[in-house]
Order: C-alpha cells, then sequence, then structure tokens
C-alpha cells in the first residue's frame, strides 16, 4: 500500500508585481503540493495575513516598495519556511547567509520551484533544524546596532547577461535612483545594484562617498567642478568623458563644499 500524499504546503506569496503573483500562483497549481492562503504586495500586509492563515511556507520577494522582504522575517511565525524570490541575483549571498530554505531567481520555471518545494517539506519534516534555521534567518536581518564597525561596502556583484561581474567601489562615479531601481555609473555603463540608496549610504566609505541628494550618491575621487543652482542647490560636474552633471540637495551642498575644501 503507498503512503498517503503529503498535505498540501499553506502557502504565501508576497511580491509587489501583481503579474509575478499570479505567474507563481499559476506555477504553483502547474507543480502542485500547494495551497496558495493568501498574496501579499508589501510586508505590512504579509505581515498581517501570515498572523491570520499561519503558512507553512512563504515565498517571499526581497525588493519591494517601503520595506525590503527580509524585514517580514522577524514577524513570521517559529516553524514558518523562507523561500526568497527575486530578479537581482546579487541577493543570493545574502538569502543563503541568512539560512532562507532555498533562492528562487525570476523568471524561475516548474521544474526549479518544485525543486524548492522538496527543499522545504524536506525543512518541515525536521522542526527542529528549520527553528533553529529561522533562528539564524532572524539573526542575520536583524538591525545592527550602531557601532560603526561594519565593514565598508568595497566591491558589488551585477549582471550583464549571463555572467556576473564584481565592480569596485574606488571605480564607481556615483549612485542614482531610476524609480524604484538604483543604479552605479562607471566611466562605461551603468549597472543596476539590488541595494536601497539608504543601504549604500550606511554601507559605503565615508572617506570616499557622500549622499548629496536623495537620488545621488557621489564618489568624490570624481568631483570635478561644483556649480551654484537656484534657492541654495548645486550641480557636481564629475570627471568622466561626459562631465556628468550630479544634482545637489540645498541641505546637502554646505557638506559637500566641505569635503571638497571649498569653504
Amino acid at each position: 500500500m503507498s503512503d498517503a500524499a503529503p498535505a498540501p504546503l499553506r502557502t504565501l506569496i508576497v511580491d509587489d508585481e501583481p503579474l509575478s503573483r499570479a505567474r507563481t500562483r499559476r506555477l504553483l497549481e502547474e507543480v502542485g503540493g500547494a495551497t496558495v492562503v493568501g498574496e501579499a504586495g508589501s510586508v505590512a500586509e504579509a505581515a498581517t495575513i501570515a498572523h491570520t492563515t499561519a503558512p507553512d511556507l512563504v515565498l517571499l520577494d526581497i525588493q519591494m516598495p517601503g520595506e525590503e522582504g527580509f524585514a517580514l522575517v522577524p514577524r513570521l511565525a517559529p516553524g514558518t519556511a523562507v523561500v526568497f524570490v527575486t530578479a537581482f541575483d546579487h541577493y543570493a549571498v545574502r538569502a543563503f547567509e541568512a539560512e532562507a530554505v532555498d533562492y528562487l531567481l525570476k523568471p524561475f520555471r516548474a521544474e526549479r520551484l518544485a525543486d524548492a518545494l522538496g527543499r522545504v517539506r524536506r525543512d518541515l519534516a525536521r522542526p527542529e533544524e528549520l527553528s533553529q534555521k529561522l533562528a539564524q534567518l532572524l539573526a542575520s536581518v536583524a538591525p545592527a546596532a550602531p557601532t560603526g564597525h561594519e565593514a565598508a561596502l568595497d566591491r558589488l556583484t551585477v549582471r550583464i547577461g549571463a555572467k556576473q561581474i564584481i565592480l569596485r567601489a574606488e571605480e564607481i562615479l556615483w549612485f542614482g535612483a531610476e524609480e524604484k531601481l538604483v543604479f552605479a555609473a562607471t566611466a562605461k555603463d551603468r549597472h543596476y545594484v539590488n541595494f536601497t540608496l539608504d543601504q549604500l549610504e550606511r554601507r559605503l566609505d565615508v572617506a570616499r562617498f557622500l549622499r548629496v541628494h536623495r537620488s545621488a550618491i557621489v564618489n568624490l575621487d570624481f568631483a570635478a567642478s561644483l556649480h551654484a543652482g537656484f534657492a541654495g542647490t548645486a550641480t557636481l560636474v564629475l570627471r568622466d568623458d561626459a562631465r556628468t552633471e550630479v544634482p545637489v540637495a540645498r541641505a546637502r551642498a554646505r557638506t559637500l563644499r566641505e569635503r571638497l575644501g571649498l569653504g
């Protein structure tokens, strides 16, 4: 007599893109073995749904408006399996360091999702190990204490087609924001990175980088000239072939002038 089929995994889908949530739901139906108990487009919404539905598994997008997906982890009940889902492979290292059950890179196929569900089932069958994994995940995503001793971010991994390359922070002219995406501009190209500007401001070497606008962080090594603008604002011209111009907010112009030795 064959063993009874395992109970479906009660699954919560968290993704700010409705089309992405719909695709994930469709793939879950194709793979089988999972029941969607809810969908959420933000961490706050997901936390409420998770509290009322107690899912076995959360398929969790990382980069979303407002809070990152990592912020949901402390709000999940013990014994909840987490599989991170994102379009940005830079998060892979952090996801696995965070002891996630698995990590899915969009656009993933049904076979890859089925493999992840298999990992979840194996972990759920070992509740002590899953609890330990969740505890490690909680520790890894907890806000760091303001000790000032966090290592500076000196390298970033970016993707060009199917290839990953490593950029040294010192070769990046500036970081900017376009809608929800943040890019690193080098002398030759722009590369999207998987940090917010707030995260970069905290992690970059303060001796080299300065936040000059809510949408810009500059590498002062590439500063060429500073031009006064309207009502206390300014424009920083960078030392590249394009003579890139970066806006400087009024509230940050004085600090920039001081850092450039302009008084």
